[in-house]
């Protein structure tokens, strides 16, 4: 088969350069290619940079806002709460007085056994005295003689602290100032006569 010969053309010359096939266009430069996006970015920044100084008009600003006017964080410190030492309360160094206790005082015993002891060689001296004791109240007072040894004076002496009370009041019915605790021969409380108490 015979193939007609056909006069060359701009298609034939590009298949002899080796470009790609189908190739019709223009080849683009590289300089616009770089510039383009360039373009882009500084025509982005500058739409951006308008908008800021548009809204800062709209506040009532004057100018072009200053580079460090953009919204920054803000930190926020909080502290704990801190012991006033002075709002303690203070410790008084003065003890508070407490009233002490008041001794508890026994009371007259007038059922407790007194015995009278004469040892003054005067006759019914103690029988006297006994009688004494009974109108006082004491209901049961005795006579009768010291047997021991003789104090130096006239006194009520009691062995039971008990009784510490009821020796005194015994004491002061027959008039006599020494009063002792020690040991009795007989009964509560011993009334020890060396002289006439009422004398």
């Amino acid at each position: 088969m015979h193939v007609p010969d056909f006069p060359v053309d701009e298609f034939d010359e590009a298949a002899e350069e080796r470009g790609p096939m189908g190739v019709h266009r223009k080849r683009k430069r590289i300089l616009w290619a770089i510039a383009a996006p360039l373009l882009i970015f500084m025509g982005a920044g500058a739409l951006a940079y308008g908008v800021v100084v548009y809204l800062w008009r709209v506040q009532g600003n004057e100018g072009v806002p200053p580079l460090d006017s953009g919204p920054r964080a803000t930190i926020v410190t909080t502290l704990a709460p801190t012991t006033d030492v002075s709002a303690s309360p203070t410790v008084s160094a003065t003890p508070s007085t407490t009233p002490s206790p008041t001794p508890t005082v026994e009371p007259v015993q007038f059922g407790a056994s007194v015995s009278v002891l004469n040892g003054a060689g005067i006759a019914g001296l103690a029988g006297a005295n006994q009688t004494k004791l009974e109108a006082a109240g004491f209901t049961a007072a005795s006579a009768g003689n010291i047997t021991g040894t003789k104090p130096p004076e006239n006194t009520v002496r009691y062995a039971d602290a008990g009784l510490e009370s009821t020796a005194a009041k015994v004491a002061e019915v027959l008039g006599i100032t020494n009063i002792e605790r020690g040991v009795v021969s007989d009964g509560d409380v011993n009334v020890l006569l060396v002289t006439d108490p009422a004398a």
